[in-house]
């Protein structure tokens, strides 16, 4: 591990604070279409003045320029380019946003589907091919923070089964696996599905329903452990 994640999950676990916040959103069609976006929400490390300079002063030493300066980026990669051109891919879309005066540092991606099953498939080509064609932003790191888990559409039910993702034993391994558990402890991770009719019943644990929308929230570290989950089924009524 590079100086430059030591001090900042240093600077995360000093200060008691998580340096990221995941959101997930589900827009489902009645047909079992439409559109999934995640967001990283990496904010903390650019509005608390000692992290930034913790990123300036690691940056400066491992060759930066004199004068390094975080600034303002707004960015769209379109994953769908290269060798990530095949399926749901193909539309898919990776926005990343750094704002040194507003303090936000966020990345999301987003892509249509034509049925839920292809959000599973989002996931597995980002894990076999992302970190070296475009998701480079997240790091090798991207691919563990996506929540994962298989997804199925029948009539007015959505099913969300058992993420079969490993977890992050390895992550959290040793030495600098104690600086990484500090630096999610505090992190949290939301889903919110927005349905085509008012919800029925959920039987996903701890969901919150309100009108045509569920949302569920799970502390990250339990996520990635596999300490939780966010499997189960939402019934909805048409409109």
């Amino acid at each position: 591990m590079n100086k430059t994640i030591i001090l900042l999950l240093a600077a995360c676990s000093f200060l008691l604070t998580s340096c990221i916040e995941t959101l997930e959103e589900i827009y489902l069609n009645k047909d079992g279409s439409g559109k999934y976006q995640v967001t990283f929400d990496m904010s903390e490390f650019f509005s608390n003045p000692m992290m930034k300079s913790l990123i300036e002063e690691a940056a400066k030493e491992e060759g930066a320029e004199a004068g390094f300066d975080l600034g303002e980026t707004d960015t769209l990669i379109y994953l769908g380019q290269g060798g990530m051109a095949e399926g749901v891919m193909k539309e898919a879309v990776m926005r990343m946003t750094m704002s040194d005066s507003l303090g936000k540092f966020l990345v999301s991606m987003n892509f249509p589907f034509e049925n839920v099953g292809q959000i599973d498939e989002f996931f597995q080509k980002l894990s076999e091919e992302g970190a070296a064609a475009g998701a480079g932003a997240m790091g090798g790191m991207g691919s563990m923070l996506m929540p994962g888990g298989k997804f199925a559409f029948k009539k007015k039910r959505l099913t969300r089964l058992k993420s079969e993702q490993g977890g992050a034993s390895e992550l959290f391994a040793g030495e600098d696996g104690e600086f990484m558990k500090m630096f999610f402890s505090g992190g949290t991770h939301t889903t919110v599905y927005h349905l085509p009719g008012k919800v029925k019943k959920t039987t996903i644990e701890g969901a919150e329903t309100d009108g045509n929308t569920v949302t569920v929230e799970r502390p990250l570290m339990d996520l990635m452990e596999g300490k939780a989950g966010l499997e189960g089924e939402i019934r909805f009524r048409n409109r």
